[in-house]
């Protein structure tokens, strides 16, 4: 068992066979930081009433090494983030 509760790497959709690797490049620092931003992104999410119960933040590294965040979410749950978003902008502009 891994630190995440699972199996090893391949629970998280990663199979190091599939990867081209270039040397010198920091793969790890960029999925550290999608890791946390991801993280970051739901906390915020679950602190402005939105239910992240099925939600999944999934953190990648890119070919250049930089993060990327995988969101998968429940449809109801987009409607409702895409409200709040948009609600957040309509109060933005009526300042």
């Amino acid at each position: 068992m891994d630190a995440f509760g699972g199996e090893g790497l391949a629970d998280h959709g990663f199979d190091p066979d599939e990867t081209v690797w270039v040397r010198g490049v920091d793969y790890v620092a960029g999925w550290r930081e999608a890791r946390d931003a991801g993280a970051a992104l739901v906390e915020a999410l679950a602190a402005a009433g939105i239910d992240v119960t099925n939600l999944k933040a999934q953190a990648h590294a890119r070919p250049d090494g930089s993060g990327e965040v995988t969101l998968k979410l429940p449809t109801a749950t987009a409607r409702r983030t895409t409200e709040l978003l948009g609600a957040a902008l309509r109060c933005g502009r009526a300042s």
